[in-house]
């Protein structure tokens, strides 16, 4: 079953966030790839692909993409364990240059070695973990699920082409 994110909500600028644990601040504020920044991190870096099909999009999203958009969700494991999740949002131009089919290849990786897609301004959201039992359902067990998940959103740009990436940081070593 889809993951519906809080698309159609207000996201926060960098500088309204507040009560950002600090092992998470570096991850969550990085304005280059994380998937690049998790590689650093960690011995073993892997990408978990768990949908990856055309979708009704989100009534806020269809202004920039259409009312069938490709959505594509993974995890973006260090070590074997999920760390994040990704939801990101293609129109028809996105898929013509082929970033529908990219498999396990980390999107981040395609994204910042392709110097045509442009980011757009980072958005942040901190979602309330009981609202997504999904989420919950890709924490590693452990006994210390916390109360509520950053996320945060960005577009990016090439051309015609766009693509909106979500990020949810679900591992709880971001929020010791």
């Amino acid at each position: 079953m889809p993951l519906l994110l809080p698309l159609e909500r207000s996201w926060l600028k960098n500088t309204q966030l507040v009560d950002i644990e600090p092992a998470l601040s570096p991850y969550l504020l990085e304005t280059q790839s994380l998937t690049a920044r998790l590689k650093e991190t960690c011995e073993r870096f892997s990408v978990t692909v768990l949908a990856n099909e055309f979708r009704c999009a989100p009534d806020a999203l269809r202004t920039e993409l259409s009312e069938q958009a490709w959505c594509r969700e993974v995890t973006l494991n260090c070590n074997g364990k999920a760390v994040v999740f990704g939801q990101s949002w293609l129109n028809e131009e996105a898929c013509i240059v082929g970033m529908d089919a990219i498999g396990e290849t980390p999107l981040g990786e395609l994204l910042f070695t392709d110097l045509n897609w442009q980011r757009g301004a980072l958005e942040y959201f901190r979602l309330s973990t009981s609202d997504y039992p999904a989420l919950i359902e890709l924490i590693t067990p452990t006994r210390n699920i916390p109360e509520s998940l950053f996320a945060r959103r960005s577009w990016f740009k090439n051309g015609k082409a766009k693509i909106l990436v979500c990020e949810v940081f679900i591992s709880e070593s971001f929020y010791d």
